[in-house]
């Protein structure tokens, strides 16, 4: 458990964690709660599990991808079990990558693709990739727990 909870008392990875959590937590409220319709979302577990299904994803998939955005982008934010959160979403946005790389590097800034690129899935999952190996830094429950032992 120590080895899962190891981390520096470093800002930067703190600045990490909290802006990957931030970035997944509508993701994850969207499929949970039906939160920021606005943002293109907001259609909630049903709606999500529908969406899933249709794209041939088992629904055990689909909570686990429901699960791992919403509760994994909370424990993100709190810097609890990071390394845990940032693994679980990277497998999450691992998958997103894949379905959209047939769109290309780049973003539908114009509205003239099909689709959304890669280049988004690209920055976030780098991201999480230095809190799966450095850990939850700065002012996480992480910290807090090891240095508490």
């Amino acid at each position: 458990m120590q080895k899962l909870l190891q981390t520096d008392p470093d800002y930067v990875y703190l600045l990490l964690r909290v802006v990957a959590g931030i970035l997944i937590f509508p993701y994850g409220m969207q499929k949970l709660l039906g939160w920021f319709a606005d943002l293109g979302g907001g259609i909630g577990i049903k709606g999500s599990l529908r969406q899933l299904r249709a794209k041939r994803i088992p629904v055990w998939i689909g909570w686990l991808i429901i699960i791992g955005q919403s509760f994994g982008s909370i424990a993100l934010i709190f810097g609890c079990l990071g390394r845990i959160a940032a693994a679980g979403n990277f497998l999450i946005f691992t998958g997103a990558l894949i379905v959209h790389a047939p769109d290309g590097w780049t973003m539908n800034w114009l509205g003239k693709k099909k689709g959304e690129g890669i280049e988004y899935f690209v920055l976030l999952l780098s991201v999480l990739l230095i809190i799966i190996i450095k850990g939850s830094g700065a002012l996480s429950i992480d910290l807090w727990l090891l240095n508490n032992k």
